[in-house]
């Protein structure tokens, strides 16, 4: 069954290097499960590294079989199988009938970048007809408000597969968190609960979600409902934004906490008022005079205040505005396009490394 695990990383800067641009390439596949050892000299030495540069590459027109591999590489014949199950199932290697009922393994296509180029249709296909049904399942529209934008992007990460046997009943929901990857890498018997609870939250909530907000409802420690958010947010579903939403609620909350601090005239110095129109600093102090400013009036008064300048003076007053987590863009299409251009990005990426590597090799 296909299935690819494609990791964002910068661009190799060693464009003469083969075993580095290999070694990328690897990574990037997920063939690599630690960063640290993908590129060093040591890594060019195991058995999946050399059997891509000294044999499939090095003659991606001939086909070998399993015996000469495994006897070439100096390895066992199972660990030889493990490592072309891997290289079969992200569809980078074929094979076929050989002597003596050998089958012979070759690249497919005969070249790296027919071999990537066949990888990228298939993933862009699957893409498709995986996240189509993505316009249905998002009931809620939610158009992101203005100066609501990302706070920080993870790099991409994000298992692809093709669907798979229904198991135990589950729908078709639960099996693309499953088939990509959003349930962990180890999932146990009840993680698939707080992803499922998580990821419907947000297809139907207008409003960006906190973590706060899903503890206190869950009954989940927060670093375990962060885990689950920042799974999403690599598969370029989910974003981290401010809550704009409560931006009003805070900023009163900050600006009646400071006038019971420091008084008046400190908001209208170093509080930030002076920087405000004059009218809406004006109504703010009078309604704190007369003890009637609320929350409600807070959001009456700064209706025609830009979002910059009201986070601005929270910024002054010493607030601070908290995230939530929302699916990206307004509906169900905006986040399979967000999905579909990270994955072109690294598509990209891809399909230049293995033209500099053929150059190379």
């Amino acid at each position: 069954m296909f299935s690819v695990r494609l990791e964002e990383h910068p661009a190799p800067s060693a464009q003469s290097d083969a075993d580095i641009l290999l070694g990328w390439l690897l990574d990037t596949l997920g063939l690599v499960r630690r960063r640290s050892d993908a590129l060093t000299v040591a890594a060019s030495q195991r058995p999946l590294h050399r059997l891509l540069k000294e044999h499939l590459l090095a003659e991606p027109g001939v086909g070998r079989d399993a015996a000469y591999l495994a006897d070439a590489l100096g390895i066992s014949a199972t660990a030889l199988h493990h490592h072309l199950n891997r290289l079969h199932a992200l569809r980078l290697v074929s094979s076929s009938g050989g002597e003596a009922g050998w089958k012979a393994h070759h690249l497919r296509s005969g070249s790296l970048c027919g071999a990537i180029e066949l990888l990228s249709a298939e993933i862009r296909a699957i893409l498709t007809l995986r996240l189509r049904p993505l316009s249905e399942w998002r009931t809620a529209n939610s158009p992101a408000p203005e100066g609501a934008a990302e706070v920080e992007r993870l790099p991409f990460r994000l298992i692809i597969s093709e669907s798979a046997p229904v198991v135990d009943g589950e729908d078709e929901l639960n099996a693309l968190l499953r088939d990509f990857g959003l349930f962990g890498e180890r999932p146990g018997k009840s993680a698939d609960g707080l992803t499922r609870l998580a990821f419907e939250r947000l297809l139907q909530s207008e409003h960006p979600f906190s973590l706060d907000e899903g503890v206190n409802e869950w009954g989940v420690t927060r670093p375990r409902l962060q885990r689950t958010f920042d799974r999403m947010r690599s598969a370029g579903m989910v974003e981290r934004v401010p809550r704009l939403d409560r931006l009003t609620v805070i900023l009163w909350d900050a600006i009646t906490s400071q006038h019971g601090r420091r008084g008046a005239d400190w908001l209208a110095g170093r509080g930030g008022f002076g920087r405000l129109p004059g009218k809406v600093a004006e109504l703010v102090q009078r309604a704190l005079a007369k003890g009637n400013f609320d929350s409600e009036k807070c959001a009456e008064y700064f209706s025609d205040v830009s979002v910059e300048e009201q986070m601005l003076l929270l910024n002054l007053l010493g607030g601070r505005l908290p995230h939530g987590y929302r699916l990206v863009g307004e509906t169900g299409e905006d986040v399979a396009s967000e999905v579909v251009l990270r994955t072109e990005r690294v598509l990209s990426r891809l399909a230049t490394v293995a033209q500099n590597l053929e150059e190379l090799l």
